[in-house]
């Protein structure tokens, strides 16, 4: 993908004839005037791959609600609306999301301290004066390098800028395993959207995160010795086309008290993402608390008289 999708386009309902202006990185979409379903069918040249959803709209809904239920700074009204069955967000949406994944491989140049024990055994005397043996642990230090080389499989890196770099990390890793080729019966029912990033605009994030990967793997995996230890690595990535892959997630809004707040669930595992409303209240009162425990400490211990 070598462009970005920006701005609005045109595209007309073949069920009810409505023209509909959705985003230019939109490819998938419900009418709003009859609910037939709208799919770009020349998206398919660009998505390599899309992940159906394994979580249903009920079961997102249920762990939106489980996840409310169990945030203890939440309001308690909030909390008790989530227990009851009766929280349901305003909007909720399952969406593909565009990921880039990058496959290739690391070639790392390291050196290490690498500590090696060993056993040695020592007669000493205890209080009375009687001899006993002792195993006394030593460890021998030697410097060592090499060369590592590693592949890497689907390095996800999301293309899209509608969600926040800590929605991206909590939602984490997709399993493209499922995935199957771009077909727009999998897209029925739900909005997907093509980049709004280059896959350049990305490359590094995934380069970081192959180093990282490359890092962990010599260090578990390849290092000897009870205490390794890296001193120096320099790895060099070297990446294959990327490949575009659409992922399901469900996006949840609901308004609290006037302001609209955001949670997803990601569409294969359901883990919840986002942080419910934080009652002020609590935190005050667990502010006030905790500075009454720190002086009570101070004053008993005397620091304070």
């Amino acid at each position: 993908m070598d462009e970005p999708h920006t701005g609005r386009i045109a595209r007309s309902c073949e069920a009810c004839g409505a023209v509909v202006s959705l985003p230019a990185e939109r490819i998938a979409d419900q009418c709003p005037w009859c609910g037939s379903r709208l799919v770009d069918a020349s998206a398919a040249a660009h998505i390599d791959a899309v992940c159906p959803f394994v979580v249903s709209e009920r079961a997102a809904t249920t762990r939106l609600r489980e996840h409310v239920a169990d945030a203890f700074w939440a309001p308690r009204e909030l909390r008790q609306l989530a227990r009851s069955g009766q929280l349901r967000p305003e909007a909720l949406r399952g969406v593909l999301v565009p990921y880039y994944a990058f496959d290739g491989v690391t070639q790392s140049r390291w050196q290490a301290r690498i500590g090696i024990d060993w056993w040695r055994t020592e007669m000493v005397r205890d209080e009375q004066g009687r001899a006993r043996k002792r195993r006394v642990r030593e460890t021998e230090w030697h410097e060592l390098r090499g060369t590592a080389v590693g592949e890497f499989v689907a390095q996800l890196q999301c293309g899209s800028t509608a969600l926040r770099e800590h929605e991206i990390a909590g939602l984490g890793r997709f399993d493209l395993g499922t995935a199957v080729a771009f077909d727009p019966r999998v897209l029925a029912g739900f909005a997907a959207e093509l980049p709004a990033l280059r896959a350049d605009e990305v490359a590094h994030a995934a380069v970081t995160a192959a180093r990282a990967a490359a890092t962990r793997r010599i260090e578990t995996e390849v290092l000897p010795g009870e205490h390794p230890s890296l001193t120096s690595i320099a790895t060099e990535v070297r990446f294959a086309a990327p490949k575009l892959a659409l992922v399901p997630v469900w996006i949840a809004s609901y308004r609290h008290r006037g302001r609209t707040h955001r949670l997803l669930v990601h569409g294969q595992c359901g883990r919840c993402v986002g942080r419910p409303p934080i009652d002020r209240g609590k935190v005050t009162i667990a502010a006030m608390t905790i500075a009454v425990v720190v002086v009570a400490w101070l004053w008993l211990a005397g620091v304070w008289s």
